[in-house]
C-alpha cells in the first residue's frame, strides 16, 4: 500500500486520515467536525467515552513502514514532536524529525469496530450520544488511532497472538500484546500519542434521537 503524509492528513492506499488536532485527541474521543475551506478538516474535541468502558473493545492492528524522509519536518510535526513507543516502556517518549529519520519508526492503528462502537454508544455513553444527536451532522466519534513504534515493538504487537485494553492505574487506557515475536509488550495510550485519526458519524437514529440505528466511517475529506 503507498502512503503519504502531510500536515492535514495520513493517507494509507485509498483512504486519508485525519491528523488535525490529532495531539488533542484520543480513540472514542468525540467531537465536532470542522471542514474550512480546502482540505483543512479536522475534529474539534467536545470530551471522550470513559475509559472503563472501551477496555477490552479495542482491535489488532497492523503495521505501516513509513519513508519518514519522503514528508517535510512541518508536515511530520504539525502536532508537535512526534510520541514514539518502545519496547518494555509503556509511556510513549517524544522524537524529533531528525530522529524519526534515522531510526526504525513505524505507524500502527488500533481501532474499535463499528459494532461495538454502536452498543457502545447505545448502552454505556450516554453523553456521547447525547452531544451527538444536539450536534447532527457534524458530530463525530474518533474510532480508529494511529500510533508510532520502534520498528521492534511494532513486530510485537503485529505478531501477537492476543491484543487486549484494560484501564491502568492513572485511568488511562492500557494495551497489551502478548504472544508475538516481542514477548509481552503494554503501551499506554495518553493524550498526545496519536498520529492520525478516522472517525464514524450517525448514519441513522431511531424517531426521537436516543438510539443509534446506524454508523458509518468518515474519513478525511
Amino acid at each position: 500500500m503507498s502512503t503519504k503524509i502531510t500536515d492535514d492528513f495520513f493517507e494509507y492506499g485509498s483512504l486519508k486520515y485525519f491528523r488535525g488536532n490529532a495531539h488533542l485527541l484520543e480513540i472514542c474521543s468525540y467531537g465536532e467536525k470542522k471542514d474550512p475551506v480546502g482540505s483543512k478538516s479536522y475534529i474539534d474535541p467536545q470530551a471522550k467515552i470513559k475509559r472503563e468502558h472501551i477496555a477490552g473493545k479495542i482491535s489488532k492492528g497492523l503495521t505501516v513502514t513509513i519513508d519518514w524522509s519522503q514528508s517535510s519536518q512541518a508536515e511530520v510535526e504539525v502536532n508537535g514532536a512526534l510520541k514514539v513507543f518502545n519496547v518494555g516502556v509503556t509511556a510513549a517518549t517524544s522524537y524529533t524529525y531528525s530522529k524519526v529519520k534515522s531510526a526504525k519508526v513505524k505507524l500502527y492503528n488500533l481501532s474499535i469496530n463499528e459494532g461495538p462502537l454502536k452498543t457502545l454508544l447505545n448502552t454505556d455513553a450516554d453523553g456521547a450520544r447525547k452531544f451527538m444527536a444536539e450536534e447532527g451532522n457534524d458530530a463525530r466519534t474518533v474510532s480508529e488511532v494511529w500510533v508510532v513504534m520502534e520498528a521492534e515493538l511494532a513486530t510485537a504487537f503485529s505478531t501477537a497472538t492476543s491484543v487486549s485494553s484494560s484501564v491502568n492505574a492513572s485511568a488511562q487506557l492500557s494495551v497489551t500484546a502478548s504472544g508475538g515475536n516481542g514477548g509481552t509488550q503494554t503501551i499506554t495510550l495518553s493524550p498526545g500519542c496519536v498520529f492520525a485519526y478516522k472517525t464514524h458519524k450517525v448514519k441513522e437514529w431511531n424517531k426521537d434521537k436516543t438510539k443509534v440505528e446506524d454508523l458509518e466511517a468518515d474519513y478525511h475529506n
